[in-house]
């Protein structure tokens, strides 16, 4: 979710290129984060996703877990939902 926005290009270019595609919504990151918490995150907001609670209900409650078990917000802030 983050770099240099020029001419269409970065966050806004790759936004609108998804949006094309069809996708109705974004996880997107705004700064790197480890891959093992970023999987970690990914794998609780499919769970709760799947439980059928929508996706903002899914993804509020997968951060949420995460802020239980990294009090530094480093490692689950960084995402956000976009639609």
């Amino acid at each position: 979710g983050t770099g240099e926005i020029d001419n269409n290009e970065g966050v806004l270019g790759l936004q609108r290129a998804f949006k094309t595609a069809g996708a109705k919504k974004l996880i997107l990151s705004l700064w790197k984060v480890p891959d093992e918490q970023t999987a970690e995150l990914m794998l609780l907001f499919y769970q709760f996703y799947l439980d059928g609670i929508t996706v903002h209900q899914a993804f509020e409650k997968a951060q949420q877990e995460m802020r239980i078990r990294y009090k530094n917000p480093y490692y689950w802030a960084a995402f956000i939902l976009v639609e």
